[in-house]
This record gives structure tokens, C-alpha cells and sequence, in this order.
């Protein structure tokens, strides 16, 4: 009997389950900030949150996540009161988010006093020292659901967390770092994200006025290095993909409508591309699916378009960058205009949905931004977006930069303002960059014509593919892109944003007012 496989795992389960305390870990997501406001077209589900999760419910832990952003705050903290979480793991992906992240550690500690406060995401990877502060007791660096449940075991067992790789801590004497990340596992390996733990949020999420979106990662990596970019650095130049029949079986536990393929370049590889295409298609699940690729991938391998239009809708976007050379270049693109270009042409025939985006720099004169103004007239690519250069921490570009960044004040780096002096007087860089925007808007009203788009709007609207609410933020998006008055008022507005973070700017490093880590 005590050779019986189904015996030996019972014994070996419970084995493990009864080596260490199992606990209750809320994991919180914080509003990402930004002024003009990066949410009013992207307001997407926490994945990262939901990956850790992923990793922690199959050891026994239980877990909650709490979206700030949908949640009233005393409305979530009565939440967390009664889960009474042993650890609160709070998320970074975006630099705006810094003051408001620090503040939250600040009152998860306050309330939960007992509870270890735990930081990761993008942005605190990138630049875990500057999270070390009051109220936070441990930052991780690095994937989470590889970091993560290294540490929720060992703190439950009263270990020492100096042994857990991939952590800063924070202690009394100072920040312990405790080494690099173990090895990337493949991503096959991860355990699905916990999905079940958004349900009350899920029809809350859209991305471009599409609502409900789900988000589902098939690859994670960059092997370009784009100087403006820290994905690649993030993941130490590594490129990992999940097998076709992983994906197809996280598709099939959602049921949204839209799909946002989080991978940051999609198509890397045109065989699996090809594998993926045709197992989607496969299942006869039609949904609409977003993309983020590269033009030189669009221009190599053209009939990719075509195969995953089998699939349901797709819409591509684009980050073109600079509509030239020269400018390609300056950002470490490692492409071509004309592949730009052509890939524009490509698209355009497909019929597919698409979505170019430009850098705009603060250095630009007037002809600069009529040479992208006269690039959407000769494409016609009027879906256009524009993002203002912006030097965040821990890219080639911050590295390069920083010293001539005039401003910590975060919610500025939204990539819709600058943060660097512009050779152009504010006001006019600012009704230049609006002008862009404009711009665009006219080209598609002289395209498509305004009683069309209209009536595509209603039609929208009529079908639910597109909700009221989503077309009023992206109204007020649209209103605010346009004025310049709104981007000016940013920056007037900057003291007294940083008045009110004023005690994590004056000591950004104490490093004497945190309650000592359990562990150390």
C-alpha cells in the first residue's frame, strides 16, 4: 500500500503542507497615476498579481487581490480586516505609481502591523533601493511567482529571508540584498494565473473602449535593446514562450470577448507564430484579439496577418518610434523607415485594426512635428499615437540622461509630459504635441468622414462592444490630448503634488524607521 502512487502523493502533500504555517497573503493593486491619465484607454486586469497568486494557492497559501483602482479604499481595507493577511504584497509596474505605493506600505503597515509588507512589479525591479523605505519590509527582484513563493515559505517557517534570492531587505542596519533571481524557469512550468480571485472586477477592464478585455501571456522577454526601454534589461536580454497548448488552455478558461496578448513583441517566432495561429483557429473561438509586434516582423512574414484573422478580429500596434532613419537610430530601434512603412502598406491591406506610435522628443523644433504631421497624411494612418520620450529608471536612457531630468515628480513620467527641458518654449511644445493629436483626428474625420464615424460610434455602442462609460473616458482623453492648458497645468500643479509626498522626497533612504523584518 505505501507504494501506491495516489498513496505517495497524499503522504508527500501533506508532508509539505505540515513542514511549515500556510498563509494569507493579499496581494494589492494601486492606481497607476499619471496626469493626463494612462487609464482613461488602458484600465486592465492585474496579471502579475494574479501569476503570484498562481504560484502560492498550489503550496496551500490563500490568497486575495484587492484593485485599488475599483475598490473605495475603506471599503477594501474592511476586506482585508477580515482575511487578516499575514503578508501584503503591494505591485509597482509604473514609475507614476512610486509615491503612491510607498504611501499605501506606509498605511498597509499602520493598519496590519504584524503583517510583512512586501513590494515587487516592474518599476521596483528596476530600482528596488528607492522603494526601501518606511513601512516596506522586502522588495522583490524579478519574476514573482519565481521569487515569491521562496519567500512566503521561508518567512512562515521563521527562517532567514537573507537566504531567499532575488530580495532587498529592508533592516534596521541598513538594505540586504540577497543575490540574483534563481534561473528563469520555463514558462510552461508557472502555474495559470489565480483569475478566479478578480472575478468581481473582471467586466471593469477594457482596453481601447472594448470591455470586458483579458489579459494572457504567451511569451515574456525582449532580445532588442531599445535605449528608452527596460524589458529587455528586466529580463537580462532572455526571450521565454509558453507551447501553443499551454495557450489554448488559458484562452479556454476566459470567456472575454477581447484578448490583449501581453507579449512585448508578438510573432517573434514566425514557426510558432505559425503553431499558435492554427491552434487558436483550431478551437473556433472567435474573439478579438490585440497584438504588440515589431515592422520588421510584419514586413518578413506578411501572411501571419492573414492566418490569425482565422482566429477573429486582431488589432497590431506598432511602435514605429520615428519616421526616419536617422531617428531610429537615436533610439536603438535596430530598423528601418522603410520597413515602417511597408508594413504600414501590409496592414492597411489586410484589413486588420492597427495603431502606430511615435516618440516625440523634448529637443523637437515646429518642422519636426510637421514631419510626422505630413507622414499620417501620405499614410493615412490616422490611428496614430504619440508618447513624449521619457527617461525611466533602470533604462540605457535614464543611465545617459538623468542628470538633465528637472523633476521627481513621478506622475509626470506618464510618457505624456516631459521631464526635460525643450527647446521650444513649454506652451508651444505643448500646443505642438496636442497638434499631433489633432491632427490625427482630422485625417480620419477627411478618411472615414464624421457622419461615419459617428454612426460607427452608435453602432458600437448599440451592439455593447463598446460601453458609455468607456466612450466618455475616451472623450475626455480626447478633450484633454487636445489642450495644451491641461499639460501646463501639470506642471504648475507639480509642487503641490510634491508637498503632499514631501516626507518620502526629504528621506527617501531611512532606513531607522522600519519595525525589524521577522526573519532578521
Amino acid at each position: 500500500m505505501v507504494g501506491h502512487p495516489s498513496f505517495n502523493a497524499y503522504f508527500f502533500s501533506a508532508f509539505i503542507l505540515n513542514t511549515y504555517t500556510l498563509m494569507k497573503v493579499s496581494l494589492i493593486n494601486t492606481s497607476i497615476g499619471g496626469i493626463v491619465g494612462l487609464e482613461m484607454i488602458t484600465f486592465v486586469e492585474p496579471l502579475g498579481l494574479e501569476c503570484v497568486a498562481g504560484a502560492l494557492e498550489p503550496e496551500g497559501h490563500e490568497c486575495q487581490i484587492i484593485d485599488m483602482r475599483i475598490e473605495k479604499f475603506e471599503e477594501a481595507l474592511s476586506k482585508m480586516k477580515s482575511f487578516k493577511p499575514d503578508i501584503i504584497g503591494i505591485t509597482c509596474i509604473f514609475t507614476t505609481q512610486r509615491y503612491r505605493v510607498a504611501r499605501m506600505a506606509q498605511l498597509m503597515k499602520r493598519e496590519f502591523p504584524e503583517a510583512l509588507i512586501m513590494l515587487g512589479g516592474h518599476d521596483v525591479s528596476r530600482d528596488p533601493h528607492w522603494f526601501i523605505r518606511e513601512g516596506v519590509d522586502v522588495c522583490t527582484v524579478g519574476d514573482g511567482e519565481e521569487i515569491v513563493p521562496d519567500l512566503v515559505r521561508t518567512y512562515s517557517e521563521d527562517g532567514d529571508l537573507r537566504n531567499v534570492p532575488g530580495l532587498v531587505l529592508n533592516t534596521p542596519s541598513g538594505p540586504i540584498d540577497t543575490g540574483h533571481a534563481p534561473a528563469r524557469r520555463p514558462l510552461d512550468e508557472h502555474p495559470s494565473p489565480a483569475r478566479h480571485l478578480i472575478a468581481g472586477y473582471k467586466d471593469e477592464y477594457y482596453l481601447n473602449f472594448h470591455r470586458p478585455i483579458s489579459l494572457v501571456e504567451t511569451a515574456r522577454g525582449c532580445p532588442f535593446k531599445c535605449n528608452f526601454c527596460s524589458v529587455w534589461k528586466f529580463h537580462e536580454s532572455t526571450f521565454r514562450e509558453k507551447s501553443p497548448e499551454r495557450v489554448v488552455e488559458e484562452l479556454s478558461k476566459i470567456n472575454s470577448p477581447n484578448v490583449f496578448f501581453t507579449d512585448d513583441i508578438f510573432w517573434m517566432n514566425h514557426r510558432r507564430a505559425i503553431e499558435l495561429g492554427k491552434a487558436i483557429a483550431a478551437t473556433g473561438i472567435k474573439r478579438h484579439y490585440n497584438i504588440q509586434t515589431r515592422s520588421d516582423i510584419i514586413v518578413r512574414f506578411p501572411e501571419l496577418i492573414e492566418l490569425w484573422q482565422e482566429c477573429g478580429k486582431i488589432t497590431i500596434f506598432l511602435g514605429l518610434e520615428k519616421v526616419d532613419d536617422e531617428g531610429l537610430e537615436s533610439v536603438n530601434k535596430n530598423n528601418t523607415a522603410a520597413n515602417n512603412n511597408r508594413a504600414i502598406e501590409i496592414v492597411q491591406e489586410s484589413g486588420a485594426g492597427y495603431s502606430p506610435n511615435f516618440i516625440v522628443d523634448p529637443s523637437w523644433e515646429r518642422k519636426d512635428f510637421d514631419k510626422v504631421k505630413r507622414w499620417i497624411d501620405k499614410t493615412g494612418a490616422y490611428s496614430s499615437g504619440f508618447s513624449i520620450i521619457t527617461p525611466l529608471p533602470g533604462t540605457d536612457l535614464w543611465d545617459e540622461v538623468k542628470d538633465d531630468v528637472f523633476t521627481e515628480d513621478w506622475e509626470l513620467y506618464d510618457i505624456a509630459h516631459t521631464v526635460f527641458p525643450t527647446r521650444l518654449p513649454l506652451n508651444e511644445f505643448y500646443k505642438e504635441y496636442c497638434g499631433l493629436w489633432s491632427h490625427a483626428m482630422d485625417v480620419r474625420m477627411k478618411i472615414r468622414g464624421r457622419l461615419r464615424t459617428h454612426l460607427e460610434i452608435l453602432a458600437a455602442l448599440a451592439t455593447r462592444k463598446v460601453t458609455v462609460k468607456a466612450m466618455r473616458k475616451g472623450m475626455r482623453m480626447g478633450k484633454a490630448l487636445s489642450d495644451p492648458k491641461r499639460f501646463l497645468n501639470s506642471h504648475e500643479s507639480s509642487p503641490a503634488r510634491l508637498e503632499k509626498y514631501s516626507d518620502l522626497i526629504t528621506h527617501p533612504n531611512d532606513m531607522n524607521t522600519v519595525a525589524e523584518l521577522k526573519a532578521v
